[in-house]
């Protein structure tokens, strides 16, 4: 290849990492910790394509718009989950204002962390925000092998870069709440399959309501859905076949609610005087559906804009003051609930 034509962009392409990590690795940016085998295979493919950083470019590089990719680890969910639009919500503007562009990028749960890789090069990222993150997510090494920074909306396990909410704590106060109202027998419609963190979480917090209160856990009261409220409605139909039925079921988002409320109307069961319903998230649509839905409001706008405000800072070789942030959440409670029926 031409010497005079060599560019970072060729770098990146022969090493496997973003352009970002190019500029790390040869300018030697203070306080980026790049992995040894990772600044290895950059520098080897910089000496192979003759490839001589330009200081005046350096200079520019500081002033460059960057680009950041928000993965989506349950595709499905990107562009019909209201919750993702509110963290788009908090995104957006950070990315403005630090000039970075915004990739949207769907990418299934059981993507290995080389094909997670993959899609974020083929955005063109420097830098990933990574949402409906499994337990163990095996993403982020991949990430982390190719040079791109990574802030997790979330939680996973290891020492990543992560802001969350206590999920646990939160669907406790919640369930509480629905025992408060004299409810015994309460169902959980978890949103997701427990690989997920949030969804292993709530029903946790589910769980520790119930023993704390003193009534005894029933499996035959729990069901797993899929996100989509489709899936919520399947598992409620089951729920209001049961007998005895339950009293109250803790939906474990609020498209699960949405579907709930649907298979009870379906059913003729009237939410809340036959059964009550909450949900999770407190998404845009869940004080206008009827009943307006009692819900865990989760601060998504607040998560994504401290995430983009990460990420723009690791990016540019910088390190947020704290790795985990815990963001608080409060209950919003509305007409779905109300004390059982008397028979």
């Amino acid at each position: 290849m031409d010497k005079r034509r060599v560019s970072s962009k060729d770098v990146a392409a022969m090493a496997g990492v973003s352009r970002t990590t190019v500029s790390f690795v040869l300018n030697a940016t203070p306080g980026k910790v790049i992995p040894e085998e990772t600044r290895a295979r950059v520098l080897a493919a910089a000496a192979e394509l003759g490839y001589e950083p330009d200081p005046r470019a350096a200079e520019l590089a500081k002033s460059a718009r960057h680009s950041v990719a928000l993965i989506v680890r349950h595709a499905a969910s990107i562009y019909s989950d209201a919750y993702i639009l509110r963290l788009i919500e908090g995104i957006a503007p950070v990315l403005n204002r630090r000039r970075c562009s915004l990739a949207l990028v769907p990418c299934g749960g059981s993507a290995s962390g080389a094909e997670m890789a993959a899609l974020a090069r083929a955005a063109g990222a420097d830098g990933a925000l990574i949402t409906n993150t499994l337990e163990d997510d095996a993403g982020l090494p991949g990430l982390a092998a190719a040079g791109i920074p990574a802030v997790v909306i979330g939680t996973v396990r290891g020492g990543a870069w992560q802001i969350d909410i206590d999920n646990r704590a939160a669907a406790r106060e919640l369930c509480s709440y629905l025992v408060g109202l004299g409810h015994t027998r309460i169902a959980a419609v978890a949103h997701a399959p427990e690989r997920y963190h949030a969804a292993h979480e709530r029903l946790a917090g589910y769980r520790e309501a119930l023993e704390a209160a003193g009534i005894d856990f029933d499996p035959a009261l729990v069901r797993v859905a899929n996100f989509s409220e489709e899936s919520g409605r399947t598992a409620m139909a089951e729920l209001l076949a049961a007998r005895p039925r339950p009293g109250a079921v803790f939906a474990g988002n609020d498209a699960i609610a949405y579907g709930a409320l649907q298979a009870a109307r379906e059913a003729g069961v009237a939410v809340p005087r036959d059964i009550s319903i909450a949900g999770f998230d407190d998404d845009f649509p869940s004080r206008f559906v009827v009943p307006p839905l009692t819900s865990v409001t989760l601060p998504a706008a607040a998560l994504g804009e401290k995430a983009a405000e990460m990420i723009v800072d690791l990016i540019g070789g910088r390190e947020p003051a704290e790795r985990r942030t815990i963001l608080p959440t409060k209950l919003a409670v509305r007409a779905s609930c109300a004390p059982p029926a008397v028979p």
